[in-house]
């Protein structure tokens, strides 16, 4: 199946998702890195860079993709930047998953003002990526794209993750698109080991419950 962005170049978020995350950024000041785990063709990332056109200073965007979504995802993405009149050379990309550069990050004291998660849909890399809240400076942000029926492991991820770490706090949802803000430091991981086991056995519930969904359905489609 190919990949509509992979054509148009153009993000993967609604018209209302993008007003959601760049009216987010532009009302409030954030100087420190920004993360972006999941890029497609790089149609969210140009926006989000947009933001800052015309200010003295923006900060640094990273990318984390393990650019294998569809063929040439990265040079696409290097001339979707391009086009929009900003320099590819200026992101860091970081070519895979959280899980490489994870415990690299927290060593070398790596710290964010904004991570959008827009990978994996499942709920256990959902609960991976949000291991990233623990770099996230205070009064920062984490975005999650696609809670909606379909992708059911990121709505319960989301909720656990609220639920287990109340120091972030959720401002609101536009379409699909989750917006949370960390509030007040913490000294504990968000999230632990115990987490990522629980969100792993969601994850193969969900599967389950998936499946037998569908031999319901071809079952009754065929009596």
């Amino acid at each position: 199946m190919v990949r509509q962005s992979s054509i148009t170049l153009e993000s993967e978020c609604t018209e209302a998702e993008r007003g959601f995350l760049t009216s987010t950024l532009r009302s409030s000041d954030l100087s420190g890195r920004h993360l972006e785990i999941g890029t497609a063709a790089g149609g969210t990332l140009k926006e989000l860079i947009g933001v800052y056109s015309g200010r003295p200073t923006r900060p640094d965007f990273v990318v984390i993709d393990p650019l294998t979504y569809y063929p040439n995802q990265f040079e696409k993405v290097r001339q979707n930047l391009t086009n929009a009149g900003i320099d590819p050379d200026s992101v860091e990309f970081w070519q895979g998953v959280t899980q490489d550069f994870l415990n690299r990050e927290r060593d070398a004291g790596g710290r964010f003002d904004f991570v959008f998660i827009d990978g994996d849909h499942r709920a256990f890399p959902v609960m991976i990526d949000l291991q990233w809240a623990d770099t996230v400076n205070t009064g920062g942000f984490i975005f999650l794209h696609d809670r909606q029926p379909k992708f059911p492991g990121v709505g319960w991820a989301i909720d656990y993750f609220l639920e287990n770490c109340p120091e972030f706090e959720h401002v609101g949802q536009v379409d699909s698109l989750v917006c949370l803000r960390k509030a007040r430091d913490r000294s504990a991981p968000c999230v632990t080991r115990r987490d990522l086991r629980r969100a792993r056995w969601k994850q193969m519930r969900l599967k389950y419950a998936r499946s037998i969904k569908k031999r319901l359905g071809r079952k009754q489609a065929t009596s």
